[in-house]
């Protein structure tokens, strides 16, 4: 009767544990369309996995990798001796322990710090503020493509030692860089010629995105990574001018599917994974026909692929 109660007692705490390691990596969407074939979009996590865990962390970029996105976004900014690490905002208030501005701060004062803010927070006790070497290394371990947002905090001088680290990595021929800040994406291009650099506008007057189209065009910038508020007429001009669509932040299918149809193929989202879910065997034999001729159209150049 012991072994029983014990057998019991156990289950119930492996059951409960379960449960609980369920709840806290809620939300994880996938995606299916009947439009997107298979693999023609390359998702991009946006701060990492940043709908299940921190942003900007660690276990997000890991998450990131192992729930099969083509790459993870991060934002990074140089501390006061020279570190770059990751961090969207320019003070470390918002996400960690501490208070102050990243680029008044040390790379000491700041890893002394504790990450206390963001999607299931709880679940990671001690998170620290990553280096962009630690978010390079874990996007090498998954096969992740860095997509390496430069913030406005940084300077121009600082895109030396920018160029240097992501030179020196092996793996420097998956890297995209993309920034708000026009100095800064076209000194990094001058500096890494060989590595897609992309300028990021927001919801801003046409005016505005047609200047920043002319902007990428006369530097030998290679596209424009854009909010999803722009429609056809403003996105193609930016294609007839030979430059590269990136569009963010899309949590939602429909929109990713609008954005398919102007011939838009990387995305950046919270929470939309590349992987799409089971499907019964009649609608996985229609996803087959649909890849199949989606081929055959990108081999006759008649649509275009990735």
């Amino acid at each position: 009767m012991k072994k029983l109660v014990s057998l019991l007692l156990s289950l119930l705490i492996v059951s409960a544990c379960l449960t609980a390691a369920s709840a806290a990596f809620q939300p994880r969407t996938v995606y299916e369309s009947k439009i997107i074939p298979t693999d023609s979009v390359r998702m991009t996590a946006h701060r990492g996995y940043s709908a299940v865990a921190p942003e900007n962390t660690l276990p997000a970029f890991r998450l990131a990798g192992e729930y099969g996105f083509w790459g993870a976004e991060c934002d990074m900014s140089p501390t006061s001796d020279g570190v770059w690490v990751i961090m969207h905002d320019s003070t470390v208030d918002r996400m960690t322990d501490g208070e102050g501005e990243i680029s008044a701060m040390t790379y000491a004062q700041i890893s002394a710090l504790t990450v206390d803010a963001g999607s299931n927070v709880e679940q990671y006790p001690g998170l620290k503020v990553p280096t962009l070497t630690e978010y390079l290394d874990v996007c090498k371990e998954y096969g992740l493509h860095p997509v390496i947002e430069i913030k406005g905090s940084a300077k121009v001088s600082d895109m030396e030692s920018l160029a240097s680290l992501l030179s020196a990595r092996e793996e420097k021929d998956m890297f995209t860089i993309i920034s708000f800040e026009r100095a800064l994406a076209a000194r990094i291009k001058e500096l890494m010629p060989d590595t897609p650099v992309y300028i990021l506008i927001g919801g801003d007057q046409e005016q505005a995105f047609i200047d920043t189209v002319g902007f990428a065009v006369e530097n030998n910038l290679d596209g424009i990574d854009f909010a999803a508020v722009w429609e056809r007429k403003m996105v193609r001009k930016a294609q007839r001018a030979g430059l590269k669509t990136m569009v963010w932040t899309v949590d939602d299918i429909g929109t990713v599917e609008k954005y398919y149809r102007m011939g838009v193929r990387d995305v950046t989202t919270n929470a939309l994974t590349q992987t799409a879910p089971e499907v019964n065997a009649f609608q996985k034999m229609l996803r087959n026909i649909r890849d199949f001729f989606y081929s055959v159209l990108v081999r006759l150049k008649i649509v275009s692929g990735i």
